[in-house]
Formats: structure tokens, sequence, C-alpha cells
């Protein structure tokens, strides 16, 4: 099905933009989040309307991103956990441990932005991706020590 984004959505277009996906993804997603419309001849005569009010959210949230990006970038948390006498933890620590961590510290952070390659199984520091918005990371610091420190 052929739409027109109304805002911009993430690796799919931006806001006037014309795509086309699968019916389903339009109906029960894009459309009923007023994300999208038809792409029909009167909403393409619409499109530049939408193209700059993308531009100007975009502008928005980009700057608002760079100063939370400023804000947590260098932050350092440390997480105590279970670890054996080798240092390897009992369980390990997720994405959620490292979102609850920034959501304590005041950054609402969802645990999918945690940019961990895998988890975190032995005692140390690690630098810790965090996706901002779009291409935009910040690196947290995070160190695991164990519980009875």
């Amino acid at each position: 099905m052929k739409i027109l984004l109304i805002k911009s959505v993430e690796d799919l277009g931006t806001g006037g933009d014309v795509v086309d996906v699968a019916d389903g993804f339009a109906r029960n997603y894009l459309i009923p989040k007023k994300l999208a419309v038809r792409a029909t001849r009167g909403a393409i005569r619409n499109a530049e309307q939408y193209r700059k009010k993308a531009a100007a959210d975009q502008a928005r949230i980009l700057s608002e991103a760079e100063v939370l990006a400023g804000k947590i970038r260098g932050f350092v948390c440390t997480l105590k956990a279970s670890v054996d006498e080798n240092g390897q933890l009992y369980g390990s620590i997720t994405e959620r441990h490292v979102s609850d961590v920034l959501i304590a510290a005041g950054y609402d952070v969802d645990p999918g932005h945690v940019l961990l390659v895998e988890h975190i199984k032995t005692v140390g520091e690690f630098s810790v991706p965090i996706k901002i918005y779009g291409d935009l990371r910040a690196l947290i610091t995070v160190t695991v020590v164990p519980e009875d420190e």
C-alpha cells in the first residue's frame, strides 16, 4: 500500500515521503497512530506541508537529543552483583539493569536503547553505548563490582 508519511518514522522515511509498505503495517500501525495517510492525490498535494512540519519537528527533536547526549556522555554507574571466586557473575548485567540505573539518575532511557553487544558476565569496567536518537550515541561507563564490597 502506498502511504504518505505525516511524521518521520525511523527506518521508513521522513514526513512528506510517499512510501510503499505492507497493507497490515499501514492499516494496523501507521494510520491509527496518525503517522501516515493513504497516498491519495489530495494527500500528495499536502506533502510539502508535511515535509516542512517534519523538518521543524526533526530539528527540535535533534537539538533535545544532543542536549540529552551531552548530559549522559561520561555518566559512570556502579552495579553490584553476586560473583564467584573467579570474578564471574552468577547472572549477568542486562540492558534492563543499565536502563534502571539511568532512570534512577533521572534520564529516561528505554532498555532497547542500551546497546550491549552481549550481557556483562564478569567484574570490571565496561563502556556501554546508549542510542539517543537516530545515529546519535553516548558512551557511559558501567563498573561491575562484587556484592560484598
